[in-house]
């Protein structure tokens, strides 16, 4: 029987491109040894005890139930989806192999996957799967509320047409150890939810155009005099920006914005190069909601003394860290309150 998995790929997403280009899960925890021949909780417990002696014993017990289930569980066939970190979206994929480990990898721990959907934007989910989504855990299984039909659904249609035991809520499910290790049984990650919302509110209030004039504020805010091109074609510059009075100084920026879903291509990253040489900037900024594709970022390294990137999670840090002082229309527009919360330490 199929079922439907999270594996996620880092807590800032920093496997993503690497699992979406090698089709891999790749849920980390480096410092733990080969689990092939480690069969049950019980098994993989007692090895992390002697590979993480600082670690409590509670922690230790719920990653031998999610490494457990990785290499042994997760059968060839299941779907598995990864809540990405660098864009809004989630991408959707069907396990094709099993468990493998590999000491010279310094992924350590992988499974293949066939990517069925590289990016789906959550909002094509409703809210009580985008909250499953937001399960703290690296690995764990979805199964309650159809979770399984839905996502299938989503990846032929494109559309959630939920559940009824949603709404009459959760149906009775027998209990057994694989329940205690669904992402409804395990705390969520508020502050990734909450990331989600704002991202939407962004890609609502703020799309197409609208997200260079929000870029652009926030880089007036921090200092920059600033450019903001007019709607239509841009031949690759959205915003110019220098530093110094009256914006005349050596810190000149030429900013591409990509508002859509797809990740951005090589081909956007080159027309960023050739922008800051015929601006005679110093610097590209590429902002891009969807992130950008291996291709891409390879170049984007290349040119590291040039060009920087600013995926979802690079835009929210600057939102944050400028918000207080952004416009009463802007911050009516993307209405924000500050909490505290503590933090639950279950990710590899």
């Amino acid at each position: 029987m199929t079922r439907l998995w999270i594996v996620r790929a880092g807590k800032q997403g920093e496997r993503e491109i690497a699992s979406i280009e090698q089709g891999r899960l790749l849920p980390g925890f480096s410092d733990v040894g080969d689990l092939s021949a480690l069969v049950g909780r019980d098994a993989i417990l007692d090895h992390l005890r002697q590979v993480l002696p600082t670690d409590g014993e509670n922690r230790l017990k719920n990653f031998a139930a999610q490494l457990n289930q990785f290499a042994h569980t997760i059968q060839f066939g299941d779907l598995v989806v990864m809540p990405r970190k660098v864009t809004d979206g989630v991408a959707i994929g069907e396990v094709a192999g099993g468990y493998s480990y590999d000491a010279a990898d310094p992924h350590r721990h992988s499974r293949p996957v066939t990517w069925l959907k590289e990016a789906i934007p959550r909002d094509a989910f409703k809210q009580d799967l985008r909250h499953s989504f937001g399960a703290f855990m690296t690995i764990c299984e979805i199964k309650r509320n159809a979770a399984l039909d839905r996502v299938r659904a989503v990846l032929k249609t494109g559309t959630d047409p939920g559940s009824l035991l949603g709404k009459q809520g959760k149906a009775p499910v027998q209990s057994t150890d694989d329940d205690l290790d669904e992402a409804e049984d395990y705390a969520t990650d508020i502050e990734d939810v909450a990331n989600q919302q704002i991202v939407s509110l962004i890609k609502s209030e703020f799309a197409g155009h609208g997200l260079a004039e929000l870029i652009a504020e926030i880089l007036r805010v921090e200092g920059y005099t600033t450019k903001v091109s007019p709607p239509g074609a841009d031949g690759g510059v959205d915003i110019l920006a220098a530093g110094g009075k009256l914006g005349l100084g050596e810190d000149r920026v030429c900013v591409q914005v990509k508002a859509g879903d797809g990740a951005a291509n090589h081909d956007v990253v080159l027309r960023l190069i050739g922008s800051v040489s015929n601006t005679r900037a110093r610097t590209g900024l590429l902002v891009s909601i969807g992130g950008v594709n291996a291709v891409a970022q390879k170049e984007l390294d290349n040119n590291f003394f040039k060009l920087r990137l600013w995926q979802m999670p690079d835009l929210l840090k600057a939102l944050f860290r400028t918000y207080s002082e952004l416009s009463d229309e802007t911050r009516a527009k993307l209405p924000l309150k500050q909490i505290w919360a503590p933090i639950p330490g279950s990710e590899g």
